[in-house]
């Protein structure tokens, strides 16, 4: 049997490099040991100061660049959370996190450990969980869906549809049109997000479902449309629009319109189904997702005009945060949606002129 001062343990080489501490005058790959004290802190005295709620907690930090919503994420008690980045401080001689602009910023030294301490987690993750898959029909989940409400209308149904098939797999949804995608999927609010584009964020990832793209409606029997509508009655006939005030529709401002064509608004809404139902109900005209037209209650009342209209080159989009992404319920719930979108939601939209 080999020494145990010679043995390498990949696991102990791997957290000693995120912790930034080595030993420039010892091969780290011959594990030597010595009674001789290295010039900084001896490393075992370091590695025994921290353990994995250190870790949990500087990436909560990291990710929220909020004390207390990385407190709320994790479980943690606030005092707690503070009391174990004083210890990450302490031991690593760096204060992490700074704060500006009203956010936890991350300094130098923690954007250099965050990577492998994500790695760290993730390992200590696939050992302690006792789930390596997940089997709708016997396991129990509940997934919380911040999502936008074209999307309930075309994913809602369909994932319903399975509710006798996979009893143990329930959803809650959230109002899209408050909290900022980032926020929901840092803080654990949601685990998925469906609907406007997210920030570019790098711990976020993302996958594209339909084409952002409008259609003019009015209501059948309009007193001035018929089978037709002209630029100028775009302009003048009151319109039902969306509110892209910031922080009334969560990340509309994300949305970046090649043009915008003058319009007279006379009500301004945060639900993008709202535009269908009003314009239904009323002489004010408006804009709408094709796909969303097509799937409503309303769809046999409304005139469908194809426009030289504001064009986006952006798609709706499926976001998560990239901590989950080995998460095998979540996995299959992606799978499921983009099943449902693509067997269901792709109509062709017929348009009156």
């Amino acid at each position: 049997m080999r020494d145990a001062s010679t043995r390498c343990i990949p696991e102990l080489a791997e957290r000693l490099s995120v912790l930034n501490i080595n030993n420039k005058n010892t091969e780290l790959s011959e594990c030597r040991m010595t009674d001789n004290p290295t010039p900084r802190r001896d490393l075992t005295n370091r590695l025994l100061q921290l353990d994995i709620k250190h870790l949990v907690a500087f990436e909560a930090i990291y990710s929220t660049r909020n004390l207390s919503r990385a407190a709320k994420m994790v479980g943690f008690a606030q005092p707690t959370m503070s009391n174990l980045l004083a210890r990450l401080r302490d031991v690593l001689e760096d204060p992490l996190f700074q704060r500006r602009g009203g956010e936890m910023a991350p300094t130098p030294r923690a954007d250099k450990l965050i990577g492998g301490v994500r790695r760290i987690l993730q390992e200590v993750g696939a050992i302690t969980d006792p789930l390596a898959s997940f089997d709708p029909t016997s396991d129990s989940r509940e997934f919380k869906l911040h999502i936008l409400d074209l999307f309930e209308t075309l994913v809602m149904p369909g994932l319903l549809r399975d509710a006798a098939a996979f009893p143990g797999v329930t959803y809650r949804l959230l109002t899209a049109s408050r909290t900022p995608i980032r926020d929901a999927l840092e803080s654990g609010e949601a685990d998925l997000a469906i609907g406007m584009p997210p920030p570019n964020d790098p711990a976020l990832s993302w996958q594209s479902l339909l084409p952002i793209e409008v259609v003019a409606i009015a209501r059948v029997g309009h007193p001035e449309i018929n089978g037709g509508l002209t630029q100028e009655q775009f302009r003048r006939i009151g319109h039902v629009t969306i509110d892209m005030t910031p922080g009334v529709l969560a990340n509309a401002g994300n949305l970046r319109p090649a043009s915008r064509i003058e319009r007279h608004d006379v009500v301004q809404v945060s639900r993008p189904g709202s535009v269908i139902e009003l314009v239904a109900q009323s002489d004010l005209i408006g804009l709408a997702h094709p796909a969303q037209v097509e799937a409503s209650p309303y769809r046999d009342q409304l005139q469908v005009f194809a426009m030289p209209l504001p064009e986006f080159n952006q798609s709706f989009q499926m976001t998560w945060h990239r901590r989950n992404a080995e998460d095998p319920a979540l996995v299959w719930l992606i799978g499921r949606i983009k099943a449902i979108l693509r067997d269901e939601a792709a109509p062709s939209v017929r348009r009156t002129g």
